[in-house]
């Protein structure tokens, strides 16, 4: 029993060390500091899989970022109807990918929420190929179709790491909510909650990273969960800013944290919020910026980057990660072939 028991607990410490290098290559030594893992390369990280060579979000998407050796999958949670998580980016079935199940193409500017359908109602939309002929398919050019392909699970996610016993490739699970217009999903502290229910059922936690721009999500995922470290994206466009510097008061997406209390610097306003990575849009990264988060203890993980040279530009500022729709381009830009 005593020898058992000895062998119990070094098959404990193997995977807990196992599991402890995962997250150390990811957010580096001591409070997550870039600068103790300064001869670690740029993780490649796989836009809803690999967005520019398959139908985004998809298992055919997430196989082929699988294929190509990425470091992480990055993929966007909803909540259905009837509580099941589901990978999907839009808030509702978007017309450009979706087909109906007579085969048809959804009509609109958008199709109905996914939290107002089921996950049976979700899995009868075909989202294998782009709708020929929009703008968005002009996005993906070199995007495979894969008819047949419907939203999946999260659980079909992770039972496809399981089996192909995947255990290194780690999951960036944005948490899709909007503070400005709250009635298009449950709230965020609903989808985190229904998120890490599966990834504790599942036993999936230790290779998880939350990401959202609506910051409440991931400031409650920190107190419910700790361990699971979090990425807090930023953006300040027309479409989307929800940092909102330079207006009274704090935006309503940074969980009352206001920018402007930190000179307008968004590493710092990441920081007060206890985050472990920030992650830009790739157009608004300078080297100033990637040197304070390193200062502050953050990486860096800019999004979407899909031209070699901007690749080359972000890898020369030393951001830690690239999140991108084309792996195979970053692969080649990495020197890593194969």
């Amino acid at each position: 029993m005593k020898h058992a028991w000895a062998w119990k607990n070094r098959w404990v410490v193997l995977v807990c060390t196992f599991l402890l290098f995962l997250t150390g290559s990811w957010l580096g030594a001591g409070a997550g500091s870039p600068a103790a893992a300064a001869d670690v390369r740029v993780l490649l990280i796989g836009h809803r899989g690999a967005a520019g060579l398959a139908p985004e979000n998809t298992l055919a998407a997430f196989r082929k970022a699988l294929d190509l050796g990425v470091d992480g999958i990055e993929t966007d949670v909803l909540l259905t109807a009837d509580g099941e998580i589901v990978l999907h980016h839009d808030f509702s079935l978007k017309p450009e990918i979706a087909r109906a199940p007579g085969g048809e193409w959804i009509s609109g500017s958008a199709g109905p929420l996914i939290k107002d359908l089921s996950l049976a109602q979700v899995k009868t939309y075909d989202v294998g190929r782009l709708k020929p002929n929009t703008r968005y398919a002009g996005r993906y050019p070199d995007q495979q179709p894969a008819d047949g392909e419907r939203i999946p699970t999260l659980r079909e996610l992770l039972g496809l790491l399981k089996k192909r016993i995947d255990t290194k490739t780690r999951l960036l699970i944005e948490i899709k909510t909007s503070a400005e217009r709250p009635e298009l999903t449950p709230p965020p502290q609903a989808v985190v909650d229904a998120t890490i229910k599966i990834l504790k059922e599942e036993n999936c936690l230790a290779r998880v990273l939350f990401l959202s721009f609506d910051w409440r999500g991931l400031v409650y995922a920190q107190k419910t969960m700790p361990q699971i470290p979090t990425v807090y994206l930023s953006l300040v466009s027309r479409g989307l800013d929800n940092i909102q510097p330079g207006k009274p008061g704090p935006s309503p997406w940074t969980a009352g944290i206001d920018v402007d209390d930190y000179q307008g610097s968004i590493p710092k306003a990441v920081h007060a919020a206890r985050g472990s990575c920030w992650a830009p849009h790739y157009r608004s990264v300078t080297p100033e910026l990637v040197g304070e988060a390193h200062g502050l203890g953050l990486r860096v993980f800019p999004w979407t980057v899909d031209s070699k040279g901007d690749m080359l530009n972000l890898i020369q500022m030393k951001v830690d990660g690239i999140i991108t729709n084309r792996p195979d381009i970053l692969k080649s830009a990495l020197g890593l072939g194969g």
